[in-house]
């Protein structure tokens, strides 16, 4: 696993991108065009990949269609409740998890009418008792009294605060200069390691919004989101690997230890998981923090587990540069975004030497 191999998988997932998107940065497919979730990514892997012009032609088409004046992004603003936001009923659970992504590729470009804007909408999901981001819903909202479906990813008066969606929005935070609510989202995302219950059977992942305690028992139908099961295939793997890279860029702002062995600790419970691990492409997130832990480590089990991860990821993408063309138009043009940019991540940290 070279830089050259990494910077070229990740150079033909952003010239796809080249080709199935029009002159103005609009996907030219009506249908996949019309759903944020086909291009939220997109402006991140364009910047990453070198090509600023693009990504500021999607962003202006992300603008001008998605966003909305409270600083939201829905798909279908005309529709009402869940419909909104997309199609994609994952990305519907997840609702700021797209918001975030622009948020940040919007601020690197300077795009502050885009990012601000979309900051101040996000900071709403900061859940100040316990000290992590909401899943689903900000944080003044009583899911009890709501007639949506995000009240799912509730167990209480507040909606559930996630492992996953904390990692997110609080490297949202970071790129903002939010260190408070960086750092307490640092600290809870410890305490939810140090305080799992049975790491030899199962991993939990939200804690109550109310109470800051972890959920035992997940809302129906919510067990992949509240709850890894360490011998079960097909689990949400990437729900892991996002803590692992926030937490390390935590530990390079603060030097505190706690940051970077918490990352080790959640690696480590990673290997003990399903084998099918190492072969599905959810596993793309651990993959970047394992690499990230092992270039400041040296330590060889991570570095194994990341080219592991890498080596399954490249060998999904086909001669034309996307990824995983079988799950369906969305999906594909998600994860062809997705990958090149941990791809491309990982290999501009090979900073010292050309190869992990």
């Amino acid at each position: 696993m070279d830089f050259e191999t990494l910077r070229q998988a990740s150079d033909r997932g952003a010239a796809f991108f080249e080709t199935v998107l029009d002159g103005n940065g609009r996907l030219k497919n009506p249908e996949t065009a019309s759903d944020l979730g086909s291009v939220y990514k997109l402006p991140m892997m364009l910047i990453l990949t070198g090509r600023g012009r693009l990504a500021h032609k999607v962003l202006n088409d992300i603008k001008e269609r998605f966003m909305q004046p409270d600083g939201d992004f829905l798909s279908y603003p005309d529709k009402t409740g869940d419909d909104r936001k997309s199609k994609n009923q994952e990305l519907v659970q997840y609702w700021p998890y797209m918001n975030a992504w622009v948020a940040m590729a919007a601020h690197r470009l300077c795009r502050f009418d885009i990012s601000y804007p979309a900051w101040e909408f996000l900071k709403q999901f900061y859940n100040p008792k316990v000290g992590g981001f909401g899943t689903s819903g900000r944080y003044d909202v009583d899911p009890t009294t709501s007639t949506e479906k995000l009240a799912l990813v509730s167990t209480g008066n507040r909606y559930d605060v996630g492992f996953f969606m904390t990692a997110h929005l609080a490297l949202t935070a970071l790129q903002f200069g939010d260190l408070e609510k960086a750092k307490t989202s640092g600290d809870l995302m410890v305490r939810i390691v140090e305080e799992q219950p049975a790491l030899d059977q199962y991993f939990l992942l939200h804690v109550n919004g109310e109470t800051g305690q972890l959920v035992p028992k997940e809302p129906e139908g919510r067990r992949k989101w509240y709850r890894m099961v360490r011998d079960d295939p097909n689990e949400l793997f990437y729900q892991l690997g996002y803590p692992v890279y926030y937490l390390h860029h935590l530990y390079r702002l603060t030097k505190q230890e706690k940051y970077l062995r918490t990352g080790e600790k959640i690696l480590d419970f990673a290997m003990t998981l399903h084998e099918n691990f190492y072969t599905h492409f959810l596993n793309h997130k651990v993959a970047w923090g394992a690499g990230l832990v092992a270039m400041t480590t040296g330590k060889a089990k991570y570095r194994e587990m990341c080219a592991r991860c890498v080596k399954y990821l490249l060998s999904l993408q086909t001669s034309e540069g996307d990824f995983l063309r079988e799950l369906g138009p969305q999906p594909n043009l998600d994860q062809t975004a997705e990958i090149p940019i941990w791809l491309r991540e990982l290999a501009n940290s090979m900073v010292d030497k050309d190869n992990l």
